[in-house]
């Protein structure tokens, strides 16, 4: 079971482990505040990512780190909270604050786990590889309240204000070239060591935004206690795309196999850009677009956006007419045509992943539950998002590069078709969230057949609603004869 869960690595424990750590740090990282609920308990976690209890358990431990206590004053303990989280490349800081009193505690186990997800959030990022030639000298822990100091605070350190209140804060910062990414970590956990076991002392609202961000090297986390009401609303994907934009690309850690993908290209965030400006401004077929304002929303340059939105042209995602770009039309027969080539690419892609590892399928889960999860508190517009991103997930873990390709471009189009039929899925959010349920159960049972005729029926079902929305009637015979 060991040997299964942990993939293809080289054989040996220590790689074994390694590769578990990675695995259980990508399912932790991207739970949220549920992370604390008995869905993400040793076993359960087991059993979700096919490795044995004793490597959960273990990977549990090693990406929890820490040595445990607390602040003490005078022999009496002084809890610390989270304060502040904010990742700013190069840069991630931590700051936490003394509170006087703690009430309603959850529990050590699952305040652990809590922790555990803040640590893992921090492991997945990918800044253990970021770069900065310029960077100061090594600062390593800083108190602050008095003055900020040079060295690592002692577990007995803290200050007292009027009656005993514990006064001032501390942070831990990370910054390439100031100290071992390991001693960084090492110290967080220390901290988070010294924390309540409260949930309030990781708030479920840092923990949504970390799970959110997870993907996307923790990019935008700017999150503060007094302004968490304005700081920690959750990204729509056009957001995410300008997110990663601005991320620098040299020195940046490769993308976690583990987690959901999310890296995209500049052709790719500018088509999300686009499907944006379609949306919101009401844009139908034949109306014109210019590179000017997507250059400015997304901080490129006009060439840069004229030249990816050529290549969308090519694609077939804008219409090109003497120079210029517009909104392409879309009919019944296009759609049909679309649905009709993901329909057999998909089916392709199903029946390999029910040959999978089962830890391959592993994005494919976390990205369930971003469909339930839209299903249950999102928009209409975030479940469909989240089906599809769902659907590119089982794609990406059939391990068939050509044809997860093909199907990303196909993808790519019918996202642009969504936007210029302004699709409404409110008839559609039950039996979406069935249908992907449905999938990925056959696929984990390898019932390749079972996973392809739930694919099929989804699919008809999406290409009759879609059609429905073109200017052209649906073909039902043509629809029959690709479909077969």
């Amino acid at each position: 079971m060991a040997a299964e869960g942990a993939g293809d690595v080289q054989r040996g424990r220590p790689r074994i482990q390694e590769s578990a750590d990675r695995i259980v740090a990508s399912v932790l990282a991207t739970a949220g505040p549920r992370v604390g609920t008995r869905e993400f308990s040793t076993r359960r976690v087991a059993e979700l990512t096919g490795l044995s209890q004793t490597l959960v358990s273990r990977a549990f431990r090693r990406i929890r780190g820490g040595a445990g206590g607390v602040v003490t004053v005078a022999g009496e303990e002084v809890p610390l909270r989270l304060k502040e989280m904010e990742v700013t490349f190069p840069s991630i800081r931590l700051v936490f604050e003394p509170v006087p009193a703690v009430s309603q505690r959850v529990g050590p186990t699952a305040f652990s786990r809590r922790a555990a997800a803040l640590m893992a959030a921090l492991w997945v990022s990918g800044a253990a590889e970021w770069t900065d030639p310029e960077a100061p000298a090594a600062r390593r822990v800083e108190f602050s309240g008095t003055g900020p100091r040079e060295g690592a605070v002692p577990a007995n350190s803290t200050h007292l204000g009027e009656g005993g209140a514990p006064t001032g804060s501390l942070s831990v910062r990370w910054r390439p070239g100031e100290r071992p990414w390991e001693e960084f970590l090492a110290e967080a956990a220390a901290l988070l060591d010294r924390c309540a076991a409260v949930a309030d002392a990781i708030p479920g609202e840092l923990l949504r935004l970390l799970a959110a961000r997870a993907g996307r090297g923790l990019h935008g986390v700017s999150w503060a206690r007094e302004e968490s009401a304005e700081k920690t609303a959750i990204v729509s994907d056009s957001d995410a795309a300008l997110a990663v934009a601005e991320y620098p690309p040299p020195g940046r850690a490769p993308q976690n196999p583990w987690l959901p993908k999310v890296e995209l290209s500049v052709t790719e965030q500018i088509a999300i850009a686009l499907r944006k400006e379609i949306m919101d401004s009401g844009y139908r077929a034949g109306d014109r677009i210019t590179p000017g304002p997507l250059a400015a929303t997304l901080g490129l340059g006009v060439g840069t956006v004229r030249s990816a939105m050529r290549r969308l042209a090519d694609d077939g995602l804008l219409a090109s007419a003497e120079g210029g770009f517009s909104v392409p039309a879309v009919t019944g027969a296009d759609v049909i045509d679309l649905y009709a080539a993901r329909l057999h690419v998909g089916m392709v892609l199903l029946r390999g992943c029910a040959t999978a590892p089962r830890h391959r399928l592993l994005p494919v889960r976390l990205a369930l539950g971003a469909v339930e999860a839209a299903a249950a508190e999102g928009t209409l517009t975030d479940v469909g998002q989240a089906d599809l991103q769902f659907q590119q997930e089982l794609a990406e873990a059939a391990g068939l590069e050509q044809s997860a390709r093909s199907f990303h471009a196909l993808t790519l189009r019918v996202r642009m078709f969504i936007s210029v039929l302004q699709l409404d899925y409110t008839p559609a959010v039950d039996r979406i969230v069935g249908d992907d349920r449905r999938i990925l159960s056959a696929v984990l049972e390898g019932r390749a057949e079972d996973a392809v005729r739930t694919w099929r029926s989804k699919l008809d079902h999406a290409v009759r609603h879609m059609s429905a929305l073109a200017p052209e009637s649906f073909d039902a015979d043509l629809w029959s004869r690709l479909s077969r």
